[in-house]
């Protein structure tokens, strides 16, 4: 597993340097007009839809999550997201489970003229409601006494947010298979989705 993630992050930051390092002031022009027509009147009418579903899975949490929003380039993608969570908390030991939403923002570089594989890179924000907790409390057997084991309280909200790097595959038209790590306020791990 190590050498997975290893390997991923490699491939990762190897391509974010030799793209930092070819920046240039033309480029830096080129990038800001990119920007300019995404949002022209003229590339709005370009903007297309673009949902994915994803199975994300760490250390402590694991939980499906789905986004939805436009595409505004090759490049760009600006989503809402909606995510369910089921935290293991050792300490307890206990589970919390939440239901989270916010904004993403997924940013592509192709590989090849195809636009068939692409390192892609999703940062998303938002908040997440706590509706269940199993585990609360935790008892001793012998003197039945009992003692709070999990500060969290089921209606807390909490502040969501991560990135998810990764490589993404395209298999037809816009429907593509998508893998990496997650780095999150909760989750240290891997996900693995689809798009269209």
């Amino acid at each position: 597993m190590n050498r997975i993630l290893t390997f991923l992050a490699a491939l990762i930051f190897s391509a974010g340097i030799s793209y930092a390092q070819d920046t240039t002031a033309d480029d830096l022009s080129l990038w800001a007009n990119e920007w300019k027509y995404a949002f022209s009147k003229e590339g709005v009418k370009e903007w297309k839809p673009e949902f994915t579903l994803r199975y994300y899975t760490g250390l402590v949490t694991t939980g499906p999550m789905l986004t939805g929003g436009v595409k505004v380039d090759e490049k760009r993608t600006f989503a809402l997201f909606v995510g369910q969570g089921d935290t293991y908390l050792d300490y307890a030991p206990g589970h919390r489970y939440s239901i989270s939403a916010g904004l993403n923002f997924r940013r592509y570089w192709h590989l090849g003229k195809r636009k068939i594989f692409a390192f892609y890179s999703d940062l998303y924000a938002g908040a997440g409601w706590i509706y269940k907790i199993k585990g609360k409390y935790y008892g001793n057997a012998e003197t039945g006494e009992q003692w709070e084991a999990i500060d969290d309280n089921v209606g807390d909200v909490l502040f969501v947010c991560g990135w998810q790097p990764g490589i993404r595959v395209r298999c037809y038209r816009n429907l593509h298979i998508f893998l990496g790590p997650t780095i999150a306020t909760d989750c240290l791990g891997l996900h693995l989705g689809i798009g269209f």
